[in-house]
Formats: C-alpha cells, sequence, structure tokens
C-alpha cells in the first residue's frame, strides 16, 4: 500500500509540474536554432501526431474537458475575472479559461484525494486530516490565480522597462516622415518583446477595420500599465486634434524616462527598510549571542558558585 500512495503521489507531482512548469523560456536562441535543425530534417522524419507534444495531444483536452464542466458551475463574475487576467499575463502557454479552470479543479480535488490516500494508510487524526484538506483545496483554488498574477506582473515588469526605447524609435519615425501606422510597423520589426507584438496586434486589428483609438485602448486595457495608458491618450488626442505627433511623442519619451527615473529613486531609499528586517532576523542575534554569551556564561557560573 505504501509503495502505491507513493507512485501516486510522484505521478501527481510530474503531472501538475509539467501543465505548470513556471520556468522561463530562457533560451529562446538555442530553441529556435533547434527547431530549425529539426526543420532541415522534416522531410526524412515520420511525424508524431502532427508534431503535437504529449501536453497538446493529452493533457489539454482533458483540462479543456474539466474546464467545459467547470464553465456551467463558475460564476460569470469569476470567469469575466480569469478571461481578463489571461489577457494581461499575455495568454501564457496558449491556454484559455476552460484550461485554466480545469487545472483548478483539478488541484482543488487532486491535492486532498492524496492526503486522504495517505490518511488511509497512516490512520491521521479526522481533525487534522480535515483541516489539511480544506488547506489544501485553498490551495488548489488559489494557486491558479497565483501564477496568472505572477505573469501579470512580470509582463508589466518587461513592458515598462521597454517603454522608453520604444517610444524612443517611434519618435526618431515619426519625426523622420513616417506615418503613425509604419513607426509601429519599424518598431514590430526592430524591437523585441511582449509590447511589440501587442503593437503587431494593433496593426492587424487597424488592418481588419477597427479604428486606430479603439485599438490602442484595448493594447491598454490588456497591458495594464499606467505610461502606456497616458501615451495612448495623449497619441488619440493628438490625431483628433490636428496635433503635432512628433512633438507629443517627444514630450512623452520625456515623460516616460522621468517616471521611470522616479521609479528607481523610490525603489533605492525603500532598500534600507527592506534589508532591515533580515538584519534584525538573522544578524543582530547573531551579534548579541557573540556579544553577550560569555557574559551569561560568567554569571551562570558565578551564581553557581555562590550556592
Amino acid at each position: 500500500m505504501q509503495i502505491i500512495v507513493l507512485f501516486l503521489f510522484i505521478s501527481l507531482t510530474f503531472f501538475l509540474y509539467s501543465i505548470l512548469n513556471l520556468k522561463g523560456n530562457k533560451n529562446t536562441g538555442i530553441l529556435q536554432r533547434l527547431n530549425y535543425i529539426k526543420n532541415l530534417n522534416e522531410d526524412s522524419m515520420p511525424e508524431d501526431e502532427d508534431g503535437k507534444s504529449c501536453k497538446e495531444r493529452v493533457i489539454k483536452p482533458v483540462l479543456e474537458s474539466v474546464g467545459k464542466a467547470m464553465l456551467r458551475l463558475a460564476p460569470g463574475e469569476m470567469i469575466a475575472k480569469m478571461e481578463n487576467k489571461i489577457v494581461m499575463a499575455g495568454k501564457p502557454y496558449n491556454w484559455g479559461v476552460k484550461n485554466w479552470l480545469g487545472i483548478q479543479a483539478f488541484m482543488i480535488l487532486g491535492l486532498p484525494i492524496l492526503i486522504l490516500l495517505f490518511y488511509i494508510q497512516f490512520r491521521m487524526d479526522i481533525s487534522n486530516l480535515l483541516m489539511i484538506v480544506f488547506a489544501l483545496a485553498l490551495i488548489g483554488l488559489l494557486y491558479p490565480n497565483m501564477i496568472l498574477n505572477g505573469k501579470i506582473r512580470k509582463r508589466q515588469s518587461e513592458v515598462t522597462k521597454s517603454l522608453p526605447d520604444i517610444m524612443d524609435l517611434l519618435t526618431v519615425s515619426v519625426e523622420a516622415g513616417l506615418t503613425f501606422d509604419s513607426a509601429l510597423s519599424k518598431v514590430v520589426e526592430k524591437m523585441p518583446g511582449s509590447l511589440a507584438r501587442e503593437f503587431e496586434t494593433v496593426l492587424q486589428e487597424i488592418k481588419v477595420g477597427k479604428t486606430k483609438k479603439e485599438a490602442l485602448y484595448q493594447l491598454a486595457d490588456r497591458i495594464g500599465v499606467q505610461d502606456l495608458r497616458s501615451f495612448v491618450s495623449a497619441v488619440v488626442q493628438a490625431d483628433q486634434l490636428g496635433v503635432s505627433l512628433g512633438r507629443v511623442l517627444r514630450l512623452q519619451s520625456e515623460q516616460i524616462r522621468q517616471n521611470r527615473k522616479q521609479r528607481i529613486s523610490e525603489k533605492a531609499m525603500k532598500a534600507p527598510i527592506k534589508m532591515l528586517i533580515p538584519m534584525v532576523i538573522f544578524i543582530f542575534p547573531t551579534i548579541f549571542i557573540v556579544l553577550l554569551g560569555p557574559v551569561v556564561i560568567n554569571l551562570i557560573e558565578m551564581f553557581a558558585k555562590m550556592k
């Protein structure tokens, strides 16, 4: 029985790790070269069910099936919030609401079931068991949202860092005589990152008939960065009022760089306060032990002799 429980625990751990792999794709260049080499031999190699991975062929359909059932049970407000989070996170793993609801259901049910198997084997106290089951179900409910929130913060941080450089390229391109759409195309061509990909989406939406104002405001909603909202508002107002776009972009670029300097200054001012916590917890007790330890030992010996 112990072997069965251990096997189930390892299987569930690997399953959750495979579908919620939090490691970033840090070796993109290497992977691209490996894919290029793979494509060179594609004609001579048999295809594995249209080249789909195990995650695409097995895990994703299972999560979608569970997610469909969850869609019928979950409140509409919860689904809308999750959809908004997925969009702001950049649709990580190319998963939709069904997939995230599916993994939520798996974790809410799977973790408590695993603990119940341990209870059957080791006969835990029932009160402790109920508390652990409730805690694990709560973790299963919150953990996917924590992942999405982390992805959102990471994406917003990336956009905030790349925005000043992109603004400079936009400003130079417009001042050189390009239209705003052509300047965005230049940014998409020259700059990497999430913001450049979002600008590519904006250009595609404009091509299929969406107005520039609507496409830009939706861009600001998808990212959720205040500096980008200010940039979008300034561009839309300049387009409506007929103001020189180059001058507006120049002012926005300077303002965004100034905002970045202020954020850096704020972080530098908060650093000593953040350093105080580990100092109090780890360094000061050690100093007290070194300084007061001999004194305490001498006092103990002195009182022992007095007795």
